[in-house]
Formats: structure tokens, C-alpha cells, sequence
């Protein structure tokens, strides 16, 4: 069937809004794409300009706080050692109870004298003899006083985490204590003879005490606490990073 003619202008009509259309849409994208990189690269250059800046700023900080410290580190070296030692000094102090060490002995005091109506003589007359046997245990305690420690007995050297310390010698820190209720007693009186003073059981224990002290001292108690205070303070100063040395004052 062949088209009339107002079919054809229809078709034209058609076609020629169909270009229009195409050629809008066209037009509307290159402006699209023009308007978006016109203002998309003032952007750019702006983020790119703050980056360039803060980059700056950034570098100008970190050179600020690297010269203080540097310049701290200068002025203040010396009473950072000082106040080292010091704090040295108060911790190993405060380590005194532990460099220590202990002896359990047994005193054995025998005594034989003679004596008429309390009055000792020097006369064996029958009767005025009396012999004693006494056994007691007791404990005594030697170690080194290091609340006695001062600065100048401590020398520090940070390049080499190294510490020598100049410790007093060890002594007995306390007169031994006595078990009376473990002590064996065994005395002989004559008939003349009375029972013994109080005065005479404090010569005793006097006696059973320096025995103890002499003992353990020839035992070698003053050397245990001596090696006590060197573990003692290897250990400690170890946990902080430091090697340390130790020598011991000679008894005046």
C-alpha cells in the first residue's frame, strides 16, 4: 500500500524531531563534560597546593622537637647521672634485710668452781664443789648494712651499663638469740653448795652467746652474708640492664 502524502510529512516530521532530540542530548554532554573539568581542576591544584604546605609545616615541627630535646639532653646530663646514683642509692638501701644470712648453733658451757655460803673460794673443800654442764641452741644473724651506703660508694657508667659498688664487710647485726626452753641442764652440787643465782645464769647465757658468735664466725657466716649481698644485688640490678661489681671495705 503507498503511503499518502500526509503520512510522509508525518514521517518527516517524526524524523526531523528525532535529530533535534539526538543533537539536545549531544549539546547538554559536551557541556556536561566541559562545566565538570572546568571546575574539577581548581580542586586538584588546591588539594595539591594544602598537601605541599602541610608537608612543610610538618617537617619545620619535627625539627623543633628534635632540637629541644637535643639541647635538653645537653644542659641537663650531668644531673641525670647525680640523680641516678641517688636513686641507686635509696633501692639498694631499702634491699638491707635481704643480704643477710643465718646460723643455728648449740653453745655447750661448762663450769666448775667452788663456793662457801655464796662466796666462791679458791680452795677444793669437800662439799663448796659444783659442776655445771649446760647445753643450749641459739641463732644468730650476720649481713651487710647497706642503709649504711652513700653516693660516693657507687660508681655508674651508662656507656657500658656497668655499676661498681663499695659495700661495708658483713657483721653480726644482733646479739643471737637463745632457746632456753630447748636447753639441757646438768649440774652437781656438793652439800654445801646452794642453788644457783640469777646473776650466774645471766653469766651463762652471756657465754653460751660469744660461743655461738665465735663459731659461726670461724664457720664462715660473715663470708655467707657477703656472698648473700652479691646475689642480692646481681639480681636487682640485673632487672634494671646493669652489670655490677662489687668490692668490700677492709675492717679498720
Amino acid at each position: 500500500m503507498v503511503p499518502s502524502h500526509e503520512e510522509k510529512k508525518l514521517d518527516e516530521i517524526k524524523k526531523m524531531l528525532e535529530e533535534l532530540n539526538a543533537a539536545k542530548s549531544e549539546t547538554a554532554t559536551t557541556l556536561a563534560v566541559d562545566q565538570s573539568s572546568k571546575r574539577r581542576l581548581p580542586v586538584f591544584r588546591l588539594k595539591a597546593r594544602t598537601m605541599f604546605t602541610g608537608i612543610i609545616l610538618l617537617f619545620i615541627f619535627l625539627f623543633i622537637i628534635a632540637a629541644f630535646f637535643f639541647i635538653r639532653s645537653i644542659f641537663s646530663h650531668e644531673g641525670t647521672v647525680v640523680n641516678t646514683v641517688s636513686s641507686f642509692a635509696e633501692q639498694i638501701q631499702d634491699l638491707s634485710s635481704l643480704a643477710t644470712s643465718k646460723a643455728y648453733m648449740k653453745a655447750v658451757v661448762e663450769q666448775e668452781d667452788n663456793a662457801l655460803f655464796g662466796n666462791k673460794i679458791d680452795m677444793n673443800i669437800p662439799g663448796t664443789k659444783r659442776t655445771t654442764l649446760v647445753i643450749i641452741p641459739g641463732e644468730v644473724i650476720a649481713g651487710v648494712d647497706l642503709s649504711m651506703l652513700t653516693e660516693k660508694d657507687i660508681s655508674v657508667n651508662e656507656e657500658t651499663k656497668t655499676i661498681h659498688l663499695t659495700l661495708p664487710s658483713a657483721e653480726i647485726l644482733q646479739q643471737p638469740s637463745l632457746y632456753f626452753d630447748e636447753a639441757q641442764i646438768y649440774s652437781s652440787e656438793g652439800l654445801l653448795r646452794g642453788e644457783a643465782s640469777i646473776e650466774e645464769g645471766y653469766a651463762i647465757a652471756e657465754l653460751a652467746s660469744n660461743q655461738i658468735i665465735n663459731e659461726a664466725t670461724e664457720q664462715g657466716l660473715l663470708e655467707s652474708a657477703e656472698q648473700q649481698a652479691k646475689v642480692v644485688l646481681d639480681k636487682f640490678m640485673g632487672t634494671l640492664g646493669y652489670k655490677v661489681t662489687i668490692e668490700f671495705q677492709e675492717e679498720e
